[in-house]
């Protein structure tokens, strides 16, 4: 099982579009576990289910299994952890290790080709976690000046957390979303990661598509619509891209 994490400490960069999209591209390849460790519950809502108010991925945290939180979505091959709406990650003292431990002694392994995670927009346990049994990490930003400086924030955060364990660097991808090629701080911006931290760590950009924002109302990832758009497009791309790398 590869593990792709989706990060950025900077909110409104399209983390949880990019999470279900790449989750749904990947359930067309094999089968994949979807984590929402974010509590706002928003990838759970974009694969057409809810946050939980009494159980959730969170908890294992508070005790449970991850295998009894597993719910069905609208792709077949896809299941579901949801947020645990409730949780407060700052109501415990040390949460180290516990998703890397469920992993093992659950063995999710047997079971998925792919687990895919989405996470908070913060540097907590739950990002920790989440890095601890990270393959792969995508970074998506929108190219402006703050977003720029918010790759290199997870980047740094990335590096820490990697020393920590005393294990090696998750393979690190950077997602440009919101892309208009037609604005030159955009395309400035995208430069300025090409150079600060390397090509080869760049994906193809996901363009403006205002479909991208509809898709959480109607609960079902632009990737598998049936209409081909700009976005639908753009995130097959990207999943192609992300299987040649993992």
């Amino acid at each position: 099982m590869k593990t792709i994490v989706i990060s950025n400490r900077k909110g409104g960069s399209a983390k949880t579009t990019t999470a279900v999209n790449i989750a749904s591209g990947l359930a067309k390849h094999g089968s994949v576990l979807l984590l929402d460790l974010d509590t706002q519950g928003h990838a759970s809502i974009g694969v057409g289910c809810e946050p939980d108010e009494k159980l959730g991925v969170h908890s294992i945290f508070e005790g449970a299994t991850l295998s009894e939180t597993f719910i069905p979505t609208v792709h077949k091959n896809l299941t579901l952890s949801p947020a645990l709406s409730h949780f407060d990650v700052y109501e415990y003292a040390d949460l180290r290790g516990i998703l890397k431990n469920r992993f093992k002694r659950e063995k999710i392994a047997d079971f998925f080709d792919y687990c895919v995670i989405d996470t908070p927009p913060t540097f907590d346990a739950l990002l920790k976690n989440s890095l601890e049994v990270a393959d792969s990490v995508v970074i998506p930003f929108v190219p402006h000046h703050l977003g720029v400086v918010a790759v290199g924030q997870m980047l740094r955060a990335l590096y820490k957390s990697a020393k920590a364990q005393e294990r090696d660097i998750a393979d690190v991808s950077i997602l440009p979303v919101m892309y208009n090629p037609h604005i030159n701080e955009h395309k400035e911006s995208v430069e300025k990661v090409k150079t600060s931290f390397g090509g080869e760590k760049l994906l193809s950009p996901i363009g403006v598509d205002i479909k991208l924002a509809q898709q959480f109302e109607s609960g079902k990832p632009i990737i598998l619509d049936a209409k081909r758009s700009k976005g639908m497009k753009d995130y097959q791309q990207c999943v192609k891209e992300i299987l040649q790398r993992v």
